[in-house]
């Protein structure tokens, strides 16, 4: 898969410069073209080329890529699937079961999914304003498997530390859900000129989650299965977008600084900056391709759960989360064939890391799958 990812990413760019002779028609059909009315008015023959068409942007798996137009409003929704599985690692190592239960576990995590679904609304208050809000959804399922030789079957222990009392072996999958996080963010316009465009961004994440879900014993869920961080953070991003004929371009700076030490449960997450760039280009005149590289860092958890709960597992300590992922992503964007004059888009991206130096023992990441239906009036 990576092999295939990294390849078809390459060949990304041979793609883009086999297509110019139809750059000029497809810009225009699938593109907004900002300068034609001001072209028309001072009487300029060639209206500037405005990095705004849709098909170049790497929607599916990144936020805060685009802006609108002033009257625009953008109605979308976002779905995201995670996966990650297999043998433990420590840093960029494999651990083995024998290393993970002689640092103290009687259990590890064998696979865990997370499913979120966003509902996107954009707004242009102006041609260098466009706000933006982002309520989600998240599920968390999760399976554990025993690895202390001691261990027998039966219940939990009791106690503030209660564990998952399983047998060598055996495997136990729970789950989790709830409404995440609430995203609210102002995007505003630095730059436009001929086939350049800068905007920052500045994000509030509203803390509309719970953090304090419990399982059946009453023992708080895993720190990573709460939907929600519990503090208020602030998200300050920087992209740049280029285009030039069929080909597009663009890099994107964030940091989700969380701004308290601890939220109602006790803890706090770690904050994440992430950097990331891309390449896209016309493969249709209504289909639009892209490749994306990304760095992601995350700090370990901070504080610590005020209730009873499981140190049986790594997935219980706050030392086991964060670390460093460089990912590579494949996406393809499409306008539907529908009779409408604004037509709805669909954005697919699909990536896998392509290096994990994680915190602690955790699970690696195998996979992410992002899909988004969006309609802009």
């Amino acid at each position: 898969m990576k092999v295939l990812l990294q390849g078809a990413a390459c060949a990304l760019l041979p793609l883009a410069i086999a297509a110019p002779a139809a750059a000029q028609d497809i810009g225009q059909d699938t593109g907004r073209n900002i300068g034609q009315d001001t072209a028309q008015a001072t009487g300029q023959d060639t209206p500037p080329i405005i990095v705004e068409s849709p098909l170049l942007h790497p929607a599916a798996g990144l936020m805060g890529d685009h802006m609108h137009q002033g009257g625009e409003v953008m109605i979308g929704l976002r779905y995201e699937r995670s996966r990650w599985s297999g043998t433990n690692q420590s840093g960029t190592e494999e651990i083995a079961d024998a290393d993970v239960l002689a640092a103290g576990y009687s259990s590890r995590t064998s696979s865990m999914v997370m499913d979120m679904l966003m509902l996107d609304l954009m707004a242009g208050v102006t041609d260098n304003l466009t706000l933006m809000a982002m309520p989600h959804y998240m599920w968390h399922d999760m399976e554990m498997v025993g690895i202390d030789p001691a261990s027998g079957e039966g219940g939990a222990a009791s106690g503030d530390h209660a564990g998952h009392g399983m047998a060598p072996g055996a495997t136990h999958r729970h789950g989790a859900h709830g409404f995440g996080d609430t995203l609210l963010s102002a995007s505003y316009r630095l730059l436009r000129s001929r086939g350049l465009g800068a905007h920052a961004t500045l994000g509030l994440w509203v803390p509309t989650g719970a953090v304090d879900l419990r399982n059946a014993d009453g023992t708080f869920v895993h720190y990573g299965m709460q939907p929600g961080g519990g503090t208020w953070d602030v998200e300050p991003s920087l992209t740049v977008r280029g285009r030039s004929g069929a080909l597009g371009w663009g890099v994107q700076g964030a940091y989700r600084w969380r701004t308290e030490e601890a939220n109602a449960s006790g803890f706090a997450f770690g904050d994440r900056a992430r950097a990331t760039g891309w390449i896209s280009s016309f493969v249709a005149p209504a289909v639009g391709a892209t490749a994306r590289l990304e760095y992601l860092r995350e700090g370990p958890i901070e504080g610590h759960y005020d209730g009873a709960h499981s140190h049986s597992s790594p997935a219980d300590l706050q030392g086991n989360y964060g670390g460093d992922t460089v990912s590579a992503a494949l996406g393809l964007n499409w306008l539907l064939p529908l009779a409408t004059a604004d037509r709805p888009q669909l954005n697919v991206e699909l990536g896998v890391p392509l290096y994990q130096d994680l915190n602690g023992i955790q699970p690696p990441q195998d996979w992410r799958l992002s899909l988004a239906l969006s309609r802009t009036f």
